[in-house]
């Protein structure tokens, strides 16, 4: 399960991301982290990364991720934010490899994350 640091190291880091685009700060929900939680142990037990069928939808945006290393909330929030180089500004909205971050996926020692 994250951890609270964790949870709190990637929200700020989005936040200052968003910042320098003039959107407003996001805020933890702890009922999408418990689903996110849910999911990302579900796709732990079978292996596969997959997008949820309510992303398959279009009915939010997911960003999953896999390592092999427990990674510091940052590095999480930088991994997302270098997928920027992938979005047309020209032309906004959905693109696939730009998804915003619901959901990521951790492997450190004593299970699985979802944040």
């Amino acid at each position: 399960m994250a951890s609270k640091q964790f949870n709190n190291e990637v929200l700020r880091a989005h936040n200052e991301y968003r910042q320098q685009h003039g959107v407003p700060p996001l805020k933890l929900c702890k009922k999408l982290n418990q689903e996110a939680q849910q999911y990302s142990e579900a796709l732990a037990s079978t292996r596969i990364l997959k997008h949820s069928p309510e992303s398959s939808r279009g009915q939010c945006g997911e960003n999953l991720a896999w390592a092999s290393y427990d990674q510091p909330g940052q590095e999480v929030a930088d991994r997302w934010y270098s997928e920027i180089k992938n979005y047309n500004f020209q032309q906004p909205g959905f693109t696939s490899g730009t998804e915003p971050p619901q959901v990521h996926l951790r492997r450190p020692r004593r299970g699985w994350k979802g944040l």
